[in-house]
């Protein structure tokens, strides 16, 4: 689904052993009081989280928060396919205040054609069960509140949010496929500019209220407020991957370009957070405006989308105006250029209208 280059990955360890925890702990500590911060947002992600068991889980909290101590405020969040939720899970997720989001792209034929089990089968009923679950829960409100999709073309937007609203669910994002220059996105019925304003209409005009956080973000960098998400807004984000052996790396979607390319050869046990600004790809990317090009830079959206989500932006090679690297448009310009002058344009409608 997420096009991924680099296979890396298959070397790691299966979990975070507690020592590793431990000195990842100390070193987001460390951190934090250099730059006079008190509070961490810590997503696991995977794989699957939840295959770490409730009590490797409840040991690994433990850990972190006992490095903390009172100092630094933890924020646990989990990004989940949901196969492994039960009322165990939701009571345990619950009591140790961790949010969960819910992976779910769509209807059983889009779901299941890319969201497998290891043996092979779909996984829309084990998800839609779990979300179930979670709304009966007297508790899932506490933890549970979104689910997360990838943009499939072949799935009409029409389609895609009347299987959305059908779930009871409030919140909803989504996560255009990693693809770039070097590997391009599929193609399908629709064109990813038409999708978007179509699914961004039936969300807007909606009677009902719904989160998106994706185009609440859009509309948040129209009206000029000061974002800057991990795919949206174009300056330096905080965000670090923290590998189950300790190695720092950089976001897992940078993964869609070439093989390494995520690779800071720092850990956790040798390295504070710090001594990565000294090497140069980091350094690059968290400049204060992040470097773009002359055709972003002159666009009257580039203040909304920021040229774009960087993995997006990569090209191996350089064919005419597409340049080796990453200072390049989008491989999504035309659909996040539709998508922001639309959003603008209708904001103006609709608050002339309620003026």
């Amino acid at each position: 689904m997420y096009n991924l280059q680099d296979k890396t990955y298959r070397n790691q360890p299966l979990r975070m052993c507690l020592e590793t925890t431990e000195m990842m702990a100390k070193r987001i500590r460390s951190h934090l009081r250099v730059h006079n911060r008190t509070n961490a947002e810590m997503i696991l992600h995977g794989g699957e989280p939840l295959l770490l068991g409730i009590s490797a889980m409840k040991e690994w909290l433990d850990c972190v928060r006992n490095v903390f101590g009172e100092e630094i405020i933890p924020r646990f969040n989990i990004q989940s396919n949901g196969v492994l939720i039960n009322d165990e899970w939701i009571e345990f997720l619950a009591n140790e205040g961790v949010r969960i989001g819910i992976s779910l792209d769509g209807p059983r034929w889009i779901h299941d054609k890319h969201r497998l089990t290891h043996g092979g089968k779909g996984s829309y009923d084990a998800v839609l069960r779990s979300i179930d679950l979670l709304r009966a829960h007297p508790r899932g409100d506490d933890i549970f509140s979104t689910v997360m999709g990838v943009v499939d073309l072949d799935l009409d937007p029409d389609e895609y949010w009347t299987h959305f609203k059908s779930l009871g669910v409030f919140g909803l994002d989504i996560s255009l496929p990693h693809a770039n220059y070097a590997h391009p996105p599929r193609e399908g019925k629709w064109s990813y500019r038409d999708w978007l304003i179509r699914l961004f209409d039936l969300w807007f005009y909606d009677s009902d209220s719904h989160g998106f956080r994706y185009f609440e973000n859009i509309i948040r960098t129209v009206c000029e407020y000061p974002l800057s998400s991990d795919n949206i807004g174009g300056k330096p984000v905080g965000v670090l991957v923290i590998e189950t052996n300790g190695d720092y790396e950089g976001t897992d979607a940078l993964k869609s370009t070439i093989e390494g390319m995520t690779k800071l050869d720092k850990n956790v046990f040798d390295n504070d957070i710090d001594e990565l600004f000294q090497i140069p790809i980091v350094s690059f990317l968290q400049q204060l405006e992040a470097p773009v090009c002359d055709t972003c830079r002159s666009c009257k959206a580039y203040d909304a989308c920021g040229g774009g989500y960087l993995p997006h932006r990569f090209s191996t090679d350089t064919i005419g105006d597409i340049q080796q690297g990453f200072i390049n448009p989008s491989i999504y310009c035309d659909a996040l250029f539709g998508l922001v002058q639309h959003a603008y344009s209708t904001l103006r409608l609709y608050l002339g209208s309620a003026a």
